[in-house]
């Protein structure tokens, strides 16, 4: 028995989507605190997905990840016509805006970061009961008690118009962390549009040769630019962060070896 149709590698790999899902409910609250300090007068629709956008992404990217499988491996070619593969594309189409709108959200949050100023403040004691950025969803109140242990850089920052506090030390983590949201962002984008392209030339019988070659040159580069970030993250940033793109790369995995087992039965045939 193939090891790609066994029980054992099926539960295994549904269970990384299962896990992929879970992160969703994760991100959700992780962001519900972080927008309690971003947006302590309430946010409005235009913003909701500066508030919530690593949700909202991971959501889309959930479905998307359900869609793929389903197309890739568990209904046949000859059923995916018609109403059935027009359903498909409008829900992926949908998905797609709101992938784009998420990478949106995250250049937003990159420009967000760009309203911090410089202030003069000796020490945070000065401001107990404000709000201290660690990372860009990542808070907490400042209190008497740690006022004098959590700054790690020597200078100062407040965001213009709220009072939300950081340190050179921070803020510049967050700059990083943030340009590293949109290239992961980003990459991610295109390997879909590769993904896309590889299941159109599928159904053409034309996944062969040098588009083969061509797009499997493509999505490795993507997936190391993927696996880098997933890296960072896991160094510098927190450990769901890391976590959930470790588990994106290891389930787009399984879409890849669905499609290539899908492109050797069709050759087969």
């Amino acid at each position: 028995m193939k090891l790609k149709k066994s029980s054992l590698f099926q539960i295994f790999k549904y269970s990384v989507y299962a896990a992929v899902f879970i992160n969703v409910f994760l991100f959700l609250q992780k962001e519900i605190a972080s927008s309690a300090h971003r947006f302590e007068d309430g946010f409005s629709w235009g913003n909701f997905l500066e508030a919530y956008t690593s949700t909202v992404d991971t959501a889309a990217w959930a479905i998307l990840l359900l869609l793929f499988e389903l197309e890739t491996f568990v209904i046949s070619e000859k059923k995916m016509k018609g109403g059935l593969q027009w359903l498909f594309r409008i829900i992926r189409g949908l998905c797609y805006a709101v992938v784009v709108s998420s990478f949106i959200g995250y250049c937003n949050n990159y420009g967000w970061l760009m309203s911090f100023e410089s202030i003069n403040i000796q020490s945070l004691c000065e401001v107990v009961g404000q709000s201290w950025m660690i990372e860009l969803d990542t808070f907490k109140k400042i209190a008497e008690s740690d006022c004098g242990t959590l700054a790690k850089g020597e200078e100062f920052f407040k965001y213009s118009s709220k009072n939300i506090y950081t340190d050179s030390h921070f803020l510049n983590e967050t700059f990083w962390l943030a340009r590293v949201d949109i290239i992961n962002s980003l990459a991610w984008i295109l390997v879909v549009v590769v993904l896309e392209i590889d299941v159109f030339l599928q159904y053409k019988d034309k996944f062969t040769g040098r588009a083969f070659t061509i797009s499997k040159y493509v999505k490795n580069v993507l997936y190391l630019t993927l696996l880098g970030a997933a890296i960072y993250w896991g160094i510098f940033g927190d450990f769901l962060e890391f976590w959930d793109a470790f588990l994106w790369i290891v389930a787009f995995f399984f879409i890849e070896l669905n499609l290539i087992e899908w492109k050797n039965e069709s050759e087969a045939i």
